[in-house]
């Protein structure tokens, strides 16, 4: 009695299986279908009343959204690795829309017009990055720390530094105002970094760096993406290269225009980090360094920041203890003045030196020195 009740169970989980896996992607192919028929119907509302209102773009780009997400449902049971997956749904989506378009423009000339292709790669791509979140989430959390790590580096720090005082004011101020204006003009520049990022290697949009911020704590630091997928699985949190395998070819470009930094907008919005301060560094890496010299600990006093003292005055291949000496150096002189000249200098080798063939990787003597006294 007891065995038939077991393979009545085994039965039973079987095809519970078997409906999961086959299930699904029927169920999404059939609203595929639905969706397929109710955008023939609009699409050919819209070559009806011959313009495109911005209302019928967005409903047009929501329609595609799901048409995407259904899509990729719907491949579910085929053997495609994830990222082919996301780009078929792209392809698919996109190509479903061309071919109502034609058939509209064959039936009814002179059919839709061509802005109409826009909403729709644009909807298209968004139900991607939704298929994304479900499937990976929409960032790469790449070796998080333990909590015995965060608690390790968090004790050393209270134990050396105490608990560090206020922001002043005047510098957190114009760190909001600065950075919501950048994330309403780089808007732009983050769709067209995401896609074609996104486009190379499809999956997760985001990289996030498990970094030490104020006061020794851990904060999730955010980038692009611009290596490919899992990049650190197998060896942990590393420090890049100059000639880095893992980078994509669209993530050097990103990289080198610091334009992978744009998220960090976000973690000064939240009060993780500063325009200017310390570059931050990961939790696991600060902890080995605080072994060797406990005064790393002092680079904490004041928040981590997108552009820093020593990546102006010294270069990216700087060891710790030569990062150390120019972050000292920054928090005794620390002003709103000196952090002005820092953005600047900042721009400057982001868009300028590090452009030209023969740059060495300094700045000249005379500009670090503008604004100096003697």
């Amino acid at each position: 009695m007891v065995k038939q009740s077991s393979s009545l169970v085994d039965s039973n989980s079987s095809q519970q299986g078997i409906w999961g896996i086959a299930g699904r992607p029927v169920i999404s192919g059939l609203i595929t279908l639905v969706l397929v028929v109710l955008t023939w119907l609009f699409l050919s509302q819209l070559a009806s009343a011959g313009r495109l209102k911005p209302g019928w773009a967005v409903l047009l780009a929501a329609l595609m959204a799901a048409m995407s997400l259904a899509v990729e449902r719907s491949l579910l049971s085929f053997p495609l690795a994830l990222g082919w997956r996301y780009r078929s749904a792209l392809l698919g989506s996109v190509g479903i829309f061309l071919v109502i378009s034609l058939g509209i423009w064959i039936s009814n000339p002179p059919g839709l017009s061509p802005w109409m292709l826009f909403p729709a790669i644009l909807g298209s791509f968004v139900g991607c990055i939704l298929a994304t979140q479900f499937n990976e989430g929409i960032w790469e959390n790449n070796s998080p720390p333990s909590q015995e790590v965060m608690q390790d580096v968090y004790q050393k720090h209270l134990a050396l530094i105490g608990h560090p005082g206020r922001v002043p004011l005047l510098k957190r101020t114009f760190d909001i105002l600065l950075a919501a204006i950048g994330l309403i003009l780089s808007l732009p520049v983050w769709f067209l970094g995401v896609f074609v990022i996104w486009v190379e290697d499809p999956g997760p949009l985001l990289f996030v760096k498990n970094s030490v911020g104020r006061g020794g704590m851990n904060f999730h630091q955010f980038k692009l993406r611009t290596m490919v997928r899992g990049a650190e699985d197998a060896t942990g949190p590393v420090l890049a290269s100059e000639k880095d395998e893992r980078v994509l070819g669209m993530g050097y470009l990103l990289r080198k225009t610091a334009l992978d930094e744009l998220p960090q907008l976000l973690n000064i919005l939240k009060g993780e980090m500063s325009f200017v301060g310390p570059r931050p560094q990961r939790t696991v890496l600060v902890q080995g360094y605080l072994r060797e010299m406990p005064e790393y600990a002092q680079r904490h006093q004041v928040l981590p920041g997108l552009a820093g003292l020593a990546q102006v005055a010294g270069d990216y291949y700087l060891t710790p203890r030569q990062k150390l000496r120019f972050d000292r150096l920054y928090i005794k002189y620390t002003s709103l003045g000196f952090d002005l000249k820092l953005i600047f200098l900042a721009f400057m080798i982001t868009f300028w030196y590090r452009w030209q063939r023969d740059w060495d990787g300094r700045l000249p003597r005379g500009l670090l020195r503008l604004g100096s006294k003697g």
